[in-house]
């Protein structure tokens, strides 16, 4: 797992023992909430010290961003070179107010130090997260999680790899994208495969191979007319799909099923799909690369397993958002509910799922291309229990916090990846390091 880096500055003149202390407790705050820290527990009071520690602490380990922590009142050119050896990487400084000392407040002198840097960095528009309060404050500490978090993101997006079968499906616009701009403004590579060699991979599978997929599938209802050579057949593609993601070190996966996995190959993509998702990879549909890379995103903030739907209908101030047949089993109201069907559309072939998603808390996303550039469209909401679409299809009632008219009105695709929790601010840091453009309904 990648680190972040946690650097100290203060100055000869003022108390950096004291210092050391907040900066103690601040570390212990995050590494108490899972994140690993390269921690250096001295106070640097030079620019030479501060470049050469923060150069230092590149060569150690994985890197996924760093902390500056204005211990006291520093001159502010010892921030600053460490701010420049790690200015490619996800930044943020830190400082804290006067505290309670010995029944008076007393100060180090941080927060105005920490002031003058962020009117530096601001001054110039460096995208630097930066965090004020004491460092015991449930507040305080979650800014500092949540960059913490984005930062890891950020960094990992950089090093993924996604898979696409296919291209867009049906010609849809809003799912194609510039590959090279996708690579170097954000960061995952894409591999792209025909849908000829996935089948390919599935009929070379033997019988002996399909048992354990079998049983897999065999943990959840199987509806009625289901027979055992489609079962066998959506085990093919899951099993052809992920001797594909192991052998191209995939992380996610955006397939084209319509047309020829849903008619001409006689199985759509959702069972296996879902499969893979249980596997910690993530899966999207119909070629949509910006899709794959809202839930990969929301994947490395949560760990959760992901899901989409299709923006259907809003009533009030509720979305109504349900996929075709795909849906991860992880996010199921109940195990009980789960069931394994066929898809009962006339233009598809083959297994689908059919389940509600559990309620709760909801953070949406969607990354869109631009003239140039990208573009990230999220907000939190509340989902709540509703019945399966039309009978028979996955879905969830979202209500938003925001204007659902705003919402529609600013839709830059169908697609919206969803995931359980708070992760506004989250994704508002990621805007941020990656420096695009975000709206928040």
């Amino acid at each position: 797992m990648s680190k972040i880096g946690f650097l100290v500055v203060g100055h000869p003149d003022y108390p950096n023992d004291v210092a050391l202390r907040f900066a103690d407790r601040a570390a212990q705050e995050l590494q108490g909430q899972g994140i690993e820290l390269l921690y250096h527990r001295q106070p640097l009071t030079t620019p030479w010290e501060a470049d050469e520690t923060a150069r230092q602490l590149l060569r150690v380990g994985d890197w996924g961003g760093g902390i500056i922590f204005i211990g006291t009142w520093i001159e502010a050119p010892v921030a600053m070179a460490a701010i420049r050896a790690w200015e490619h990487f996800p930044l943020a400084i830190w400082g804290y107010p006067m505290f309670d000392n010995k029944g008076m407040r007393d100060s180090t002198g941080s927060s105005v130090g920490w002031a003058v840097v962020k009117a530096a960095l601001d001054r110039v528009g460096f995208p630097c997260k930066c965090i004020v309060g004491p460092v015991d404050d449930t507040a305080t500490v979650s800014h500092a999680l949540s960059f913490c978090r984005a930062a890891l993101a950020a960094t990992k997006l950089r090093q993924s790899r996604i898979g696409l079968v296919g291209y867009a499906s049906m010609g849809m616009y809003s799912a194609t994208f510039d590959h090279l701009l996708l690579r170097f403004r954000i960061g995952p590579e894409v591999e792209h495969a025909d849908a000829y060699s996935v089948i390919r991979r599935a009929e070379a599978i033997t019988h002996a191979e399909l048992a354990h997929t079998l049983s897999r599938l065999r943990e959840y209802r199987i509806a009625p007319g289901v027979r055992e050579e489609q079962l066998e057949k959506a085990a093919r593609v899951y099993l052809a799909l992920k001797s594909w993601v192991e052998e191209r070190h995939l992380d996610a996966i955006a397939f084209k099923c319509q047309y020829e996995f849903s008619q001409e190959y006689g199985m759509v993509g959702c069972v296996p799909l879902a499969l893979l998702t249980q596997d910690g990879i993530v899966t999207s549909c119909e070629g949509d690369v910006m899709l794959a890379l809202s839930m990969l995103t929301l994947h490395y903030l949560t760990g959760q397993e992901i899901y989409y739907g299709d923006v259907l209908d809003w009533v009030g101030q509720c979305i109504y958002l349900s996929s075709c047949g795909f849906v991860p089993y992880a996010v199921a109201s109940s195990a009980e509910d789960i069931e394994i069907r066929n898809f009962p559309h006339p233009g598809f072939k083959g297994l689908c799922n059919s389940f509600t998603l559990k309620p709760g808390r909801m953070t949406w996303l969607r990354f869109s291309e631009t003239v140039g550039g990208h573009f990230m469209h999220y907000g939190t909401g509340t989902g709540h229990a509703t019945e399966r679409r039309q009978g028979w299809a996955p879905a969830i009632n979202l209500e938003l916090e925001g204007d659902v008219r705003e919402f529609i009105a600013n839709l830059t695709s169908q697609h919206y990846a969803v995931c359980y929790g708070d992760l506004a601010e989250e994704i508002g840091d990621l805007a941020r390091i990656l420096c695009i453009p975000a709206e928040r309904i």
